[in-house]
């Protein structure tokens, strides 16, 4: 299946948002090891607390933010065509809804998303 130019904007666009949620989780690893060798691992929550992750959506202009336990963010994206979207926030022609949750849903891409992505693109897609 051959994809449009608007199309490949729309799931790279995901990926943008997906590598910005990734900074964030790794970010906080950071965190996290930072406190174990000043010895302030007290000051950091050991569950598995919950994150505010943005939606990974097709809309550039989207700022909407799903809270997630890492752990589940991580086992979603094992693998590469699942992204966390906020519910509605789903294109058909591009993605289907593997799982919807309370405030998330789950799609799997119909196109091969990019390794990794520089830039959003321009979408006729607004979700505000």
């Amino acid at each position: 299946m051959s994809e449009s130019l608007s199309e490949r904007r729309m799931v790279e666009n995901e990926v943008v948002f997906r590598q910005y949620n990734e900074s964030i989780g790794q970010g906080f690893d950071e965190i996290r090891q930072l406190a174990r060798e000043t010895d302030q691992e007290h000051l950091i929550p050991k569950d598995d607390t919950p994150l505010y992750f943005y939606c990974e959506c097709s809309d550039e202009n989207c700022a909407k933010r799903l809270k997630i336990k890492p752990s589940r963010y991580t086992a979603i994206h094992k693998n590469r065509y699942h992204f966390v979207i906020v519910n509605g926030h789903e294109v058909a022609n591009i993605e289907r809804i593997v799982r919807k949750l309370p405030g998330y849903s789950i799609v799997e891409k119909n196109i091969e998303p990019p390794e990794t992505v520089s830039s959003l693109q321009p979408t006729d897609i607004d979700n505000s």
